[in-house]
């Protein structure tokens, strides 16, 4: 069953931001391409380049390569050349493929860094706080998906910004989008990212799979298909659709991932929408996720909405209020102990930066225990874990601190612990 609807209002809570004049406080939105130079990822830069010249944004291009341990015989140590050999060799490649497929007139810059490639373009797309990150969309066998998962994927899952998956094939940014929509919210953010991806005069098609026939009995079928109808258009009713957008609704039956493919694939759909829920690795390795059969079976572009998306960060007022300076040591310890008072128990995700090492590790879902600063050891210290005796526990304790900040939300609440230290910085968010 499907439906065209009529053009929703916008008095919408799911506006997606859109780039703004630059002037002393403000920047162009940030696209994030990553690219590891080879066919694969020709389609990924043509839309990445395509979209940001439609938006206004600024298109930054990096690559990554993986580390791989280094063999030293009879006293000799080569890692220092080699890698710079690998670092000149991938900069070439990448340069090559912008001439290949933007033209040789075109000059962009690309950052090459070492380490794992999903979570470096991770903590690229935070640290640059892209709007879009834009990577190929390749195949793999089923021997590299059970011991090593791929990059899209992998950075779908961490994400906290967007991320388009792009054939190789891709020519121009999607203009016809099939959204999965199972009425959570992120479902809603999904939709929403969608309409701002497509061109003006494009497509978005809301779409629900009813569940399979067994469970359900006729006439339980019919009045469930009336009610997802019922609540597509709530959905649609609550989506800022610019002009020339059309907003289609449809209800199927059957296996979500295959029935979304097989959907996009019949209206012709250039693009995929879908939220990420983040299941843990054993229900992904025995079931996997929509998201993930959706990555490995889509031959169109797949857009996929985090389920923590980067808060737009401010600095807390707290601390200033009292007048405190945040690079001074001796605000840190009342205010991480304030900090600590207020959220103990929520659940987090936590990030480390080093520019200068090029490392960077994350901890996913673990309840704040508590944050401290020793004004004798000069140092911070992040515990977390469960409270009951013998749950699991997690610390990081952090030297050379320079600067201390609480990052608070438009309505003043707590979203983020952020301490800079020596040529990196720890983000400590909530997940939820």
């Amino acid at each position: 069953m499907t439906q065209t609807i009529e053009r929703p209002h916008a008095d919408s809570p799911y506006l997606v931001a859109q780039p703004q004049p630059v002037d002393d406080t403000r920047r162009n939105a940030i696209v994030l391409m990553a690219t590891d130079g080879t066919e694969r990822s020709d389609g990924a830069l043509r839309v990445a380049a395509a979209r940001a010249r439609a938006t206004g944004a600024t298109l930054e291009l990096m690559t990554v390569i993986q580390s791989e341990p280094v063999i030293a015989t009879e006293n000799m140590y080569f890692g220092e050349v080699e890698g710079l050999r690998r670092w000149t060799m991938r900069r070439k490649e990448v340069e090559e493929q912008i001439a290949r497929v933007l033209g040789p007139d075109v000059i962009l810059s690309v950052t090459v860094l070492d380490g794992n490639a999903a979570f470096t373009i991770s903590r690229v797309a935070i640290e640059r706080r892209a709007a879009l990150a834009v990577v190929g969309l390749g195949r793999h066998d089923m021997a590299h998906r059970i011991f090593s998962d791929e990059t899209a994927l992998q950075l779908a899952r961490i994400a906290r910004v967007p991320v388009l998956a792009v054939p190789a094939s891709a020519a121009l940014p999607p203009q016809h989008a099939v959204v999965a929509i199972d009425f959570s919210d992120i479902a809603t953010r999904a939709a929403q990212t969608a309409i701002a991806a497509v061109a003006d005069d494009g497509i978005v098609e809301l779409v629900h799979v009813l569940p399979t026939s067994q469970s359900l009995t006729l006439g339980a079928e019919r009045s469930y298909e009336d009610w997802a109808t019922q609540q597509l258009g709530g959905v649609a009713a609550r989506l800022i659709v610019p002009e020339g957008v059309t907003v289609k609704l449809a209800v199927m039956r059957g296996s979500p991932a295959s029935q979304l493919l097989d959907y996009a694939k019949r209206v012709g759909a250039d693009v995929i929408s879908t939220g990420t829920h983040g299941r843990g690795f054993v229900a992904r390795a025995i079931v996997g996720s929509v998201t993930a059969q959706l990555m490995r079976g889509a031959t169109c572009s797949l857009l996929t909405v985090p389920r923590d998306p980067l808060p737009a960060l401010a600095p807390s007022a707290r601390a200033r209020s009292a007048g405190e300076s945040f690079e001074s040591p001796m605000a840190w310890s009342r205010l991480l102990s304030d900090f600590s008072k207020r959220n103990a128990g929520r659940r987090t995700i936590l990030e480390v930066d080093d520019l200068e090492l090029g490392a960077q590790a994350q901890e996913y879902n673990w309840p704040l225990l508590g944050t401290s600063y020793s004004e004798r050891d000069g140092r911070v210290d992040l515990m977390l874990g469960d409270r009951a005796a013998g749950g699991r526990h997690l610390s990081r304790s952090i030297g050379s601190v320079t600067a201390v900040d609480v990052l608070t939300d438009g309505a003043g609440h707590d979203v983020a612990l952020r301490v800079q230290h020596g040529t990196g910085q720890t983000l400590l968010t909530f997940a939820a």
